[in-house]
């Protein structure tokens, strides 16, 4: 998306010229995600190496005899997923931001699952939450894609998966009271 930027030494987006929230950091700040105690350095560190490792699969350019050990499992069960569920991508990691609603995020995977659009945030840590199912609606916001089929893929350290879809049409009045809460809380100066 042209004017984005984002940059990585503090997980910011820049719109314009504009720093924008992310989805995650409105959800966090409205207290959405609950106990976060599982997001510990490593698991976060995990987590882009997996993804990284998922899109370099899916381009083509993944030399699987560099990966680390710990993310083959984790590599395997999205092979798995994208050969049962007869997923194909449309893009990977993308980034987008919102000229109506001032907020941005990444998008893990945009594409087809089963011949219907869909939204897929991939979870490596635990399984996904209520939460999730409000994150993928920011998701679906940002890419003005009603309708769009949303989903949580677990990939578990066993080479295995679960797909668990968020069909509540009211995730995305939730994500939108967060983002409102979260723009009445900086403009009082409440952190």
């Amino acid at each position: 998306m042209d004017n984005l930027t984002f940059r990585e030494s503090d997980h910011s987006y820049l719109f314009k010229g504009v720093r924008l929230p992310s989805v995650t950091q409105i959800i966090a700040d409205a207290g959405l995600y609950g106990d976060t105690s599982y997001f510990t350095d490593y698991s976060r560190d995990r987590g882009s190496f997996i993804h990284e490792a998922i899109e370099y699969h899916l381009s083509g350019e993944l030399d699987e005899e560099t990966l680390d050990p710990v993310i083959v499992p984790y590599l395997d069960a999205w092979k798995k997923f994208q050969a049962e569920a007869k997923y194909v991508p449309d893009s990977c990691e993308e980034r987008l931001a919102s000229d109506v609603y001032h907020f941005a995020g990444t998008i893990d995977h945009i594409g087809h699952l089963d011949g219907h659009f869909s939204i897929i945030d991939v979870k490596t840590s635990v399984v996904a939450s209520a939460a999730t199912g409000i994150q993928l609606a920011g998701y679906e916001i940002l890419l003005s894609a009603r309708g769009a089929r949303r989903f949580a893929l677990h990939l578990k350290d066993d080479g295995n998966y679960k797909l668990i879809e968020y069909k509540d049409r009211n995730d995305r009045n939730v994500f939108l009271a967060a983002l409102a809460l979260w723009g009445w809380k900086q403009n009082a100066g409440i952190k």
